[in-house]
C-alpha cells in the first residue's frame, strides 16, 4: 500500500470515529496512540491528522496532541453560504452548454439512487451521499476543476457539521430523501429556465440550514 493509500485509510478511520462520536467532547487525539490502534507508524498518522487540520476538523494543540473541533450554528451558516457561492454563479454556464444526453444520464443517476423511488425516510449517510453524488455531478459540468474541488472541500466539511448535529446511537433513520427536488431543477435546467432554475438549487442548498432548525426547534 503507497503512503497517499495509507494516509488517506487512515484519515477515513479518524474521521468515521469523529462523526460516529467515539471520542468523548474535548477530547485530545494522539499520534502515538493512533499509531498503536492502527498498527502503523506515526508519518501516515501525521499526514491524515495535518489534513484534518486544514479542513477544520481538529485543531493543533502544541505539545498536547489534536483537539475535535466542535462545530456551531455559525458553521453552518457559513459553508451553506459558501455552496451557494461556488454552485450558483456557474449554473448559467451549465445551462447553455449541458447536452441532452447529459441530462439524461442525470436523471438516470437521480432514479437510481438507493431509496429514491420509495420517496422514504433513509439513514443519514445514504441521504448525504445520494445528494452531494448530484451536487458534484452537476457542479463539474461548469469545467472548472479548482471549483470542483473547492467544492468538495466544502461539501465534507458540512458532512461533518451534519453528522455532528444529528448522529444519535438509538436512531438509524433520520431524513427523507426526496429526488423531486433533483427532478425539478433537471427540468429548469433543459428548459434553459436560469431564474426558476437557480430558485430551486438555492433552496436544495440552503435545505442545510433548515435541518439546524429542526434539530433545535
Amino acid at each position: 500500500m503507497s503512503g497517499e493509500t495509507l494516509k488517506r485509510k487512515v484519515y477515513n478511520l479518524i474521521l468515521e470515529d469523529i462523526i460516529y462520536k467515539k471520542y468523548p467532547v474535548d477530547y485530545i487525539l494522539k499520534e502515538k496512540e493512533l499509531s498503536e490502534k492502527f498498527g502503523i507508524s506515526k508519518a501516515p498518522v501525521r499526514e491524515a491528522l495535518i489534513e484534518l487540520c486544514a479542513e477544520d476538523i481538529v485543531k493543533s494543540i502544541p505539545r498536547a496532541g489534536y483537539r475535535i473541533v466542535q462545530f456551531t450554528e455559525k458553521d453552518i451558516s457559513e459553508a451553506t453560504e459558501l455552496r451557494l457561492m461556488l454552485e450558483e454563479p456557474v449554473l448559467e454556464t451549465i445551462i447553455n452548454t449541458i447536452s441532452p444526453a447529459t441530462i439524461q444520464k442525470l436523471r438516470a443517476d437521480v432514479e437510481h439512487f438507493k431509496y429514491a423511488k420509495a420517496n422514504s425516510t433513509v439513514p443519514l449517510d445514504t441521504w448525504w451521499n445520494d445528494n452531494i453524488h448530484f451536487h458534484v455531478a452537476l457542479n463539474a459540468l461548469a469545467g472548472n476543476s479548482l471549483l470542483n474541488s473547492t467544492l468538495k472541500l466544502v461539501i465534507r466539511r458540512q458532512w461533518r457539521l451534519i453528522a455532528q448535529l444529528f448522529r444519535r446511537e438509538d436512531l438509524a433513520d433520520y431524513l427523507v430523501y426526496k429526488p423531486s427536488t433533483h427532478m425539478s431543477l433537471l427540468s429548469e435546467i433543459e428548459k434553459k429556465n436560469i431564474s426558476k432554475a437557480s430558485d430551486i438549487l438555492s433552496e436544495d442548498i440552503l435545505s442545510i440550514r433548515y435541518l439546524f432548525t429542526y434539530k433545535h426547534g
